[in-house]
């Protein structure tokens, strides 16, 4: 189950998020951003990326103060203990119902392009397994995958980026649209799920080595993420324009498929780089499922190795949660619905709340 005592390093948990950010929202917001903004739709994508980096320093901030706190105890600090643990009661739901959403979806997905064939349910609780299995070598596990797969997801995802660029023969990004204070709210939101893992960012620092010198990893990571991202939608605005694009189901698979290669083994780019939201996946539901572990055994006070017991509730009830959806299509619609209004509030109003409390303390906290 669980190892006791792991640290991960900062170029463990660089990887981890990157991988962790990188999730199945990823394959529709170019389109949703297209359907909003038009073509400032890769505008927006930078400006809210650059906006959710900045929220990163909040929560940053917070794990240089109080290097062996978890978000249970920075809210019980904040609000009183009645307060703070309904809060933090809030912080496992919303870990589980981001999980579960990635869970239909994914499997969904997954159905639709490779395994037509196979009941979702059936992938559902294989990539749920799969994840609890990843979840028994604790955090330092998932760290040491994240560190080994990532070359061999990130690369040939790169070099699949590269190849569309060339491609791109018509110039549908032109003329250049400037968003407005509509399309930069909207888009906002429509960008939240993108970095729904900074929820974990919570729950890490009593299993980093170096927690009070995460500030320039994260934000650095974030960065990375918004102009990937600002890049992938710049991309399929160009290759698609914006009446195509916005009809797109998944465009950042789609637009694979504008590089012509020879060869049985590549004759479906897009499944060939599915590979690297198959990884994103996988190590996203391990987290939430180890974090939200942590996060229940914080809110009744247990030990650390209690928290290992936590899995038997919470992998069948992420299964469950997961199938009570209709599709993939409502899924994505509920968690559009839900995102905007939890993660303002539970990563920007409460981490802000907790700061502004503690700014008498020094670094390290108490």
């Amino acid at each position: 189950m669980f190892s006791d005592n792991h640290k991960i390093s900062l170029r463990q948990l660089q990887a981890l998020l990157l991988l962790y950010f990188f999730g199945t929202s990823s394959l529709f917001l170019p389109a949703e951003l297209a359907a909003e903004s038009g073509r400032a739709c890769w505008i927006v994508m930078l400006c809210g990326g650059l906006a959710a980096s900045l929220f990163s320093l909040v929560l940053t901030t917070l794990m240089a103060r109080a290097p062996h706190w978890t978000g249970v105890e920075w809210v019980r600090y904040g609000f009183g203990n009645l307060l703070g643990t309904v809060f933090a009661v809030g912080f496992a739901l919303k870990l589980a119902i981001d999980a579960m959403l990635e869970l239909r979806i994914f499997s969904e997905i997954l159905c639709r392009t490779m395994l037509p064939q196979t009941p979702v349910w059936v992938l559902v609780a294989v990539l749920l397994l799969l994840s609890a299995f990843g979840v028994a070598r604790g955090i330092e596990g998932q760290a040491r995958a994240a560190e080994i797969l990532f070359f061999f997801v990130f690369v040939p995802f790169l070099l699949l980026l590269a190849g569309v660029a060339l491609t791109i023969d018509e110039a549908y990004f032109l003329p250049l649209d400037l968003p407005d204070f509509t399309m930069l709210r909207k888009g906002a939101a429509a960008i939240q799920p993108l970095f729904q893992a900074m929820l974990f960012l919570l729950f890490l620092p009593p299993y980093l080595e170096k927690p009070t010198q995460t500030k320039k990893s994260v934000l650095g990571v974030c960065l990375t993420t918004t102009i990937l991202m600002s890049v992938i939608t710049f991309l399929c605005l160009a290759v698609y324009g914006v009446e195509a694009l916005e009809h797109k189901i998944f465009p950042t698979l789609q637009v694979a498929e504008r590089i012509s290669f020879s060869g049985i083994f590549l004759g479906r780019k897009d499944i060939f780089l599915l590979w690297f939201w198959i990884v994103s996946a996988f190590l996203y539901i391990s987290g939430a499922l180890f974090f939200g572990s942590v996060c229940s055994a914080r809110i009744l006070r247990q030990k650390q190795k209690k928290q290992r017991y936590w899995l038997f509730l919470w992998v069948p009830i992420l299964f469950v949660g997961a199938m009570v959806l209709q599709d993939m299509e409502s899924a994505y619609a509920f968690r559009n619905l839900i995102q905007p209004f939890l993660s303002a509030f539970l990563l920007a109003v409460l981490p802000l709340y907790c700061l502004y409390k503690s700014r008498k303390w020094k670094k390290g906290g108490i």
